[in-house]
């Protein structure tokens, strides 16, 4: 009688010793074919977070990198297709209280892509005024709109209804991509944009996309609050735009991690809950109106 033909071993992916002691066969095998499956099929609109790959879209006047953009899709716990948010850090780069906002956002209704704008260009900080030319906001501009069309080809978001939001460094890019010349290049490609406390530049470059600023007036970390009402100041009526300002607010005033008051390149950085709680609200309500999610 010939000999039994040897089983197949699992691939790598499927052998996890912890495991096989205790899980009976059938079981690991439907787990591997379940496995096998997710990596070979685009995932679904199903709530989690998923790390993803950007591609480039040259925008014209954006310096950009040559490799693709690293960044995270989470979607709400919910099913459909879903608004967008694109998250911005600032000019340290991405930050564990990212998260809080992820968290907040996708309990209001929106997928949120927190992009990464500094690995694929081989830089970790822009904040040193030596390094501010490393990626501009102008240069991030490029990213967000890539990003965007990005977005547009995914089952689990609206492709009509995306925003982008940023904080210090990326507020100050949510602003500058709301230039006319990037709405003639993509019309509708973008809803909605919050900057929380980034500067405010060249209001006679800007569009039509509503555009919120939230900012300290004790900040003096790049002026957010002078420069966004100055902009607000030089806009027609048909080019929406809210300017929040918090008496005594500083940097960071929205992140609940930073709950000592700290200097960062001689800058004032503290969390106010007063500020942060408003602002919140204010966010939401402005999102709804743009984007359709949770009023």
């Amino acid at each position: 009688m010939g000999r039994k033909p040897k089983p197949a071993l699992p691939s790598p992916a499927c052998r996890w010793p912890s495991l096989a002691p205790h899980t009976p066969a059938a079981c690991l095998l439907a787990l591997c074919i379940a496995l096998g499956t997710a990596l070979a099929t685009p995932p679904a609109a199903t709530a989690g977070s998923l790390t993803v790959s950007i591609p480039v879209t040259q925008i014209p006047g954006s310096h950009q990198p040559d490799r693709p953009y690293d960044a995270t899709l989470t979607l709400p716990a919910d099913t459909g297709r879903f608004p967008a948010v694109i998250l911005l850090h600032g000019c340290s780069g991405e930050s564990s209280s990212q998260q809080f906002w992820i968290d907040r956002l996708t309990g209001w209704g929106y997928a949120v892509l927190r992009l990464d704008s500094f690995s694929a260009r081989g830089i970790t900080s822009v904040c040193a005024p030596q390094s501010q030319n490393l990626a501009t906001p102008v240069d991030r501009s490029g990213d967000v709109l890539s990003a965007a069309l990005w977005l547009r080809t995914r089952p689990e978001i609206d492709g009509a209804r995306i925003g982008v939001m940023g904080m210090s460094h990326g507020g100050g890019t949510a602003a500058a991509v709301t230039r006319r010349e990037y709405e003639r290049l993509y019309p509708g490609l973008l809803k909605a944009s919050v900057d929380y406390y980034g500067a405010c530049r060249q209001p006679e470059q800007h569009g039509t996309v509503p555009l919120l600023a939230l900012a300290g007036d004790a900040d003096t970390w790049g002026y957010s609050a002078r420069t966004c009402q100055a902009f607000a100041a030089a806009l027609a009526p048909d080019q929406p735009m809210q300017v929040v300002v918090y008496p005594g607010a500083v940097h960071d005033f929205d992140n609940p991690s930073a709950i000592r008051l700290n200097y960062v390149l001689g800058h004032p950085v503290q969390y106010d809950s007063s500020a942060a709680n408003d602002s919140y609200a204010k966010v939401k309500a402005f999102l709804a109106r743009y984007l359709g999610g949770a009023a």
